[in-house]
C-alpha cells in the first residue's frame, strides 16, 4: 500500500506543472482537476456557450462530457444526435452534415482572464478525423488564441493567434473577413495520443509564448496584434471532421476520447519598482554608467551600479541609472551594438524584457531588448555591454539581479596587459562588439583584471560551480544544480573547444598543454548552462 501511495505521489508531482519563472511570481486564479463524477458547472458550460455546433460534423451535448477517474473525457461517437437531424455546419464556407455526436465545454460567464499563463494536460484521441482543441475566445471573432489543435498527425500540434488585420482593425474594428494569424505547428516524435502532455500559452501585453511539456518552443512579440485580445474564456472540445477531413476512424464500437487531466490559469503578480544591481554571472562585476556616460561593467561596490527597475508589464522593464535609462542608441537592431544611456522617451529600444532563468537561486535573468529581440551580453573583455543574438556567448548573457542591500565582496587580481586590441569597430558613432563564436578578429583580447580566479572563488562558490587553476591543473567543482553531473568544455576566447571532460561532482583537468591566456570552462547538462572564466 505504501508503495502504491509513493508511486501515485510521484505521478502527481510529474504531471503538476508550475508556470515559467516570473519576476513578481504567480497567483493561481483558476483550477479544475476533474475530480468527482460530473462536470463542475460553477466553472464550465457543458457545451459551446453559443449552441451545440461549430465548424465540424459533431453535435456537442452534455451527455458526452464525462468526468471519471480524475479526468475529463469528451466522447466522440459515430451517431447522429436526434436534435441534429436536418442540421448542417460550415467549414471553409461549405455546408457539411452534422452526423456525429461529441462534447465541448467552455468557461464563458464563469471565468475569463486577461494576461497570464493558461495551461492544460491532455491526451489526444488516436483516430483520424478527430480534431481535439484547447483554445480561448472573447465575444466577437477574431481574435482567438489556439493553444492546442490536432487535426491530423498525432506527432504534431498547431498553435495560433487569429486577429483582424491591423490596417482594417484600426479604422473599422474586428472583422472575420479581414482575419489574419501568426503561429504554426510543432512537429516532433512525440505521439500526443499515447499519453498525457502539457500545453500552455504565456500571454502579456506584448508577447505570446507557447509551451509544450513545460518547455517554450515558440515566442512572438506582436504588441499591435495582441492588444486586440480582451478577457478570454477557455474552450476544450473534440471536433470531428471539418479541418480533420472526412476520413473519420470512429465506429459504433470504437468511439474517440479526448481526455483532460487538469486545466489551470495563473496571473502574474505585478512586480514593484526596485533598486538593484545587475551582476554579470561570468565576470563578477555590475552594469553601471562610466564617467563618460557609457554603459560599462565595473565594481559592484560603486554607487554608480545602483539601478532602478520600473515594471512596464509583468516581464518588461525600464532600467534607470539616475535620470537616464538603458537603451540601444538610435533604435538600431544590429548585433554587437553598445548599450547606451538616454532620457526616457518610451521607445521599445528602451524597454528590456526579463527572462527569468530556472535552476538558479535568487533572481537570475537574460535581458532581451524589445525592439530588436536581441539579448544583452558582456563583451568578452568584460568591459562593456552589447546587444547580440540569443546563441552568441550565452554565458555572457546571464545576469543576477541583486537587491540593493546585497553586499558583493568581489576581490580582483592584477593581470598583465600585453598586446591590447579591443573587439570593437566604429559605425555611425555607435560601437559594435564584432566578436562571435565563429568569426573573430585575430587579436589578443584585453584583460581588464575583472575575471581573475580570486573573483571566481568568492562569487561562484556561493551559487554552486567553482573553478580554480593552479600549477597546470584546472579544478572544477560541479554545482549542486547539476544533479546528474555535467559536460565540461574548455573554450578559448574565440569560442573554439580545446578540451572536454564529463564529471559528476568534481574534476581535475590537465591544461598544461594550453597556451597562456584566458579561457572559459562551460558546464552543461542539456537543460542548464554555466560558464566560468579562468586564466592560465
Amino acid at each position: 500500500m505504501l508503495l502504491v501511495l509513493i508511486l501515485v505521489s510521484i505521478a502527481v508531482s510529474l504531471s503538476f506543472a508550475d508556470p515559467p519563472s516570473s519576476m513578481g511570481g504567480w497567483e493561481l486564479v483558476f483550477e479544475d482537476n476533474f475530480d468527482g463524477t460530473s462536470l463542475d458547472k460553477s466553472k464550465w458550460n457543458p457545451t459551446y456557450n453559443w449552441g451545440h455546433t461549430h465548424n465540424h460534423r459533431a453535435y456537442c451535448v452534455e451527455e458526452n462530457v464525462i468526468v471519471s477517474d480524475g479526468t475529463l473525457k469528451l466522447k466522440g461517437e459515430k451517431k447522429q444526435h436526434p436534435d441534429a437531424e436536418g442540421k448542417t455546419a460550415k467549414f471553409n464556407n461549405k455546408e457539411i452534415p452534422v452526423d456525429y455526436t461529441s462534447g465541448a465545454i467552455d468557461t464563458r460567464g464563469h471565468f475569463e482572464v486577461k494576461y497570464g499563463y493558461i495551461e492544460g494536460r491532455f491526451k489526444a484521441p488516436s483516430q483520424s478525423g478527430t480534431w481535439p482543441a484547447f483554445w480561448t475566445l472573447q465575444d466577437g471573432w477574431p481574435p482567438e488564441i489556439d493553444i492546442l489543435e490536432i487535426p491530423a498527425s498525432r506527432k504534431q500540434h498547431h498553435y495560433y493567434l487569429h486577429y483582424t488585420d491591423p490596417s482594417w482593425n484600426n479604422s473599422h474594428g474586428s472583422a472575420w473577413d479581414h482575419e489574419a494569424s501568426f503561429g504554426g505547428h510543432k512537429d516532433d516524435d512525440v505521439d500526443r495520443s499515447a499519453g498525457f502532455h502539457n500545453y500552455a500559452v504565456e500571454w502579456d501585453e506584448s508577447n505570446l509564448n507557447f509551451y509544450f511539456d513545460d518547455k517554450k518552443f515558440a515566442s512572438f512579440y506582436k504588441p499591435t496584434e495582441i492588444k486586440q485580445l480582451t478577457e478570454q474564456y477557455i474552450i476544450v472540445n473534440l471536433a470531428i471532421g471539418g479541418w480533420a477531413g472526412d476520413d473519420i476512424d470512429i465506429s459504433e464500437s470504437k468511439p474517440a476520447y479526448f481526455e483532460a487531466d487538469w486545466v489551470r490559469v495563473w496571473k502574474a503578480k505585478p512586480p514593484k519598482p526596485d533598486t538593484v544591481k545587475i551582476f554579470s554571472m561570468n565576470f563578477g562585476t555590475c552594469i553601471q554608467p562610466s564617467d563618460e556616460g557609457k554603459v560599462v561593467l565595473g565594481d559592484c561596490a560603486n554607487d554608480a551600479a545602483r539601478a532602478i527597475l520600473t515594471p512596464l508589464t509583468s516581464t518588461t522593464y525600464r532600467i534607470n541609472f539616475g535620470d537616464v535609462v538603458l537603451e540601444i542608441p538610435n533604435e538600431k537592431t544590429d548585433a554587437g551594438l553598445d548599450v547606451g544611456l538616454y532620457k526616457w522617451n518610451g521607445g521599445n529600444h528602451q524597454k528590456v524584457v526579463f527572462e527569468k532563468q530556472a535552476g538558479y537561486e535568487g533572481t537570475v535573468v537574460r535581458m532581451k531588448m524589445q525592439h530588436s529581440n536581441m539579448y544583452l551580453r558582456a563583451t568578452t573583455d568584460g568591459e562593456r555591454v552589447v546587444q547580440s543574438w540569443a546563441d552568441d556567448w550565452e554565458w555572457n548573457q546571464v545576469w543576477r539581479i541583486l537587491p540593493q542591500e546585497t553586499a558583493v565582496d568581489v576581490s580582483t587580481a592584477t593581470v598583465s596587459k600585453d598586446s591590447t586590441a579591443k573587439d570593437s569597430t566604429v559605425k555611425d558613432t555607435v560601437v559594435k562588439d564584432t566578436e562571435t563564436k565563429d568569426a573573430v578578429k585575430d587579436s589578443t583580447v584585453k584583460d581588464s583584471g575583472k575575471t581573475a580566479v580570486s573573483t571566481l572563488g568568492t562569487i561562484t562558490s556561493a551559487y554552486g560551480t567553482s573553478v580554480r587553476y593552479a600549477g597546470g591543473l584546472l579544478f572544477v567543482e560541479v554545482g549542486s544544480a547539476f544533479s546528474r553531473g555535467a559536460e565540461i568544455r574548455i573554450l578559448d576566447l574565440r569560442g573554439r573547444e580545446v578540451m572536454r571532460q564529463r564529471a559528476t561532482h568534481v574534476a581535475t583537468l590537465n591544461v598544461k598543454s594550453l597556451a597562456p591566456g584566458l579561457y572559459h570552462a562551460v558546464l552543461s547538462d542539456g537543460k542548464r548552462l554555466e560558464a566560468k572564466m579562468f586564466k592560465k
